[in-house]
C-alpha cells in the first residue's frame, strides 16, 4: 500500500460527497461501540481542548462541542476539509497529517479523537508515528478513543460477489435479494468500479495473523485497509505510552483487553496517557 493511495481515496469528490450526508447538528454515532466510548471519555476530559482527527465532513463535531468549547477538526483530504468547512463556517479546521502533528503544541489537547477507524488508512509501522504524536499532543491525563477494523471480523475478506459477508452465516431472504439486486441497478459503474478494484487489490493483501492489509468494501473496494486483533492493537496501545482503559466492540460490548479472539466487526478503545 502506498503511502498517499488511501489519501486520494478520500480526497476523491465521490467519497467526499458520500460523507455530506452524515454531518450537521442531528449527527449520530456510528455504533454501540463508539457510543460507549464517547460518553466514558466525557466523563473524564469535558471541558478540555479537543482535537478531531479524520472529520471528514463533521459527523462527529456536534458530539464532541456538547463536550468542549475549545474544538479543533483535522483532516489530510483537502476535499474533505473544504466540505468540512461549508458545514461548519465557524469552526476551525486544518488540513493536517495525523502521522505528523507538527502545527499543534506539546501537551495541547485534553481529548483525542479518531473515528470510523481511521487510522485504518495507514500502514502497519505509520500506525507507530500516529499514536506517538497523539501521545505528545495530549496532556498529562489526556484520553485517546480511536476505532480500528478486526482482522477476525466480518470486514476481513470481504469480495463484490458475496451473498454473505465473511464469519456471516447466509440467510437468505426477498428483501435482503431484493436490496442487493437494486443497489446494482442503481449503480451499475460502482458495481463495475468495486469489482475492478478489488481484483486489482486482492493479489497485494498482507495477511500476518495478528493484523492484516487488505481492501475494504466501502467506497468500491478502493481502501486498502489495517485489520487488528486485540493482542495487536493492545500492543500497539501500551507501546506508545498510553493505557487501556477500556476496549468495546461495534455492539457496545466491553471487550477483556487479555481476549485473543473477537468476531466484531471494529473495536473503539478508550485509552489514559
Amino acid at each position: 500500500m502506498s503511502i498517499d493511495h488511501n489519501r486520494d481515496v478520500f480526497d476523491s469528490a465521490r467519497v467526499a460527497a458520500s460523507y455530506v450526508e452524515y454531518a450537521g447538528p442531528t449527527d449520530g454515532f456510528l455504533d454501540r461501540g463508539e457510543a460507549a466510548a464517547l460518553v466514558a471519555a466525557a466523563g473524564v476530559a469535558r471541558g478540555t481542548p479537543v482535537l478531531d482527527v479524520g472529520v471528514g465532513s463533521g459527523r462527529t463535531t456536534a458530539m464532541l462541542r456538547l463536550m468542549s468549547e475549545s474544538y479543533v477538526a483535522i483532516d489530510y483530504a483537502p476535499t474533505m476539509v473544504d466540505a468540512f468547512r461549508r458545514n461548519f463556517p465557524d469552526m476551525q479546521a486544518h488540513v493536517a497529517d495525523a502521522r505528523n502533528l507538527k502545527d499543534f503544541a506539546d501537551g495541547e489537547f485534553g481529548l483525542i479523537v479518531f473515528s470510523n477507524n481511521g487510522i485504518d488508512t495507514v500502514t502497519h509501522e505509520e500506525r507507530r508515528l500516529v499514536l506517538a504524536e497523539f501521545h505528545r499532543v495530549l496532556g498529562a491525563s489526556g484520553v485517546l478513543v480511536f476505532s480500528t477494523l478486526n482482522r477476525n471480523g466480518p470486514s476481513f475478506g470481504e469480495t463484490p460477489f458475496q451473498l454473505s459477508r465473511p464469519t456471516q452465516p447466509f440467510r437468505f431472504s426477498p428483501k435482503r435479494a431484493a436490496t442487493a439486486i437494486g443497489r446494482r441497478l442503481l449503480d451499475p459503474a460502482g458495481v463495475v468500479l468495486g469489482v475492478r478494484n478489488w481484483w486489482s487489490a486482492k493479489n497485494r493483501v498482507d495477511d500476518r495473523g495478528a493484523w492484516a492489509i487488505a481492501p475494504l468494501a466501502a467506497h468500491d473496494f478502493a481502501p486498502f485497509m489495517h485489520f487488528t486483533t486485540v493482542p495487536d492493537a493492545r500492543t500497539l496501545v501500551t507501546e506508545a505510552g498510553f493505557t487501556v482503559a477500556r476496549i468495546f466492540a461495534d455492539d457496545g460490548s466491553v471487550v477483556d483487553p487479555d481476549t485473543v479472539e473477537s468476531s466484531a466487526d471494529n473495536f473503539t478503545i478508550l485509552a489514559r496517557k
